[in-house]
């Protein structure tokens, strides 16, 4: 009987212990986000910072969703724990919701891990906006153009079958 008691202090003890994330939706995390980014994690080191082991990681940033980021940037996360990020070094693309941090560094732990895919479809804008609608009106006006142009001509060609005027 006490060894079942120990079992589930145990067990209980390890479930407390893990990372506990937030259930929302991918676009209401997003919104609370200081920054999001897809990159990948181009290095990888550990360091004390006063006390507290951290985990830097170098991401080399493929897309920017949001906020205002560099190409390359430095990511703290706690290392150590279960919050920790899983992964090393890849060329596999990762998304990343970003906080600052006080002190201006970018914070981010295995709970602001996303599909970059996912990430990319929940926050990316479209591009080309401006462009697609300056084409149009240059197709537009080329239209308008050969309209005009065709109603002013005159006379129509005698077709073979066409009714009389």
């Amino acid at each position: 009987m006490l060894a079942i008691g120990v079992a589930a202090a145990l067990v209980s003890a390890a479930s407390a212990l893990a990372c506990v994330c937030v259930d929302a939706p991918l676009s209401e995390r997003l919104d609370e986000a200081d920054a999001a980014v897809v990159g990948r994690v181009v290095a990888d080191r550990t360091r004390d910072l006063q006390g507290i082991r951290q985990r830097l990681l170098t991401i080399e940033v493929d897309q920017r969703v949001k906020g205002d980021v560099e190409k390359t940037l430095v990511v703290r996360s706690s290392s150590g724990t279960s919050c920790d990020i899983d992964g090393t070094v890849s060329n596999a693309p990762i998304g990343l919701l970003l906080m600052r941090a006080p002190d201006d560094a970018w914070l981010a732990g295995s709970c602001n891990v996303v599909a970059a895919g996912d990430l990319v479809a929940a926050g990316g804008e479209p591009r080309g906006g401006v462009i697609k609608v300056g084409i149009g009106i240059v197709i537009l006006g080329f239209v308008l153009l050969w309209a005009l142009r065709r109603s002013k001509r005159g006379a129509r060609p005698d077709l073979p079958g066409a009714p009389e005027p």
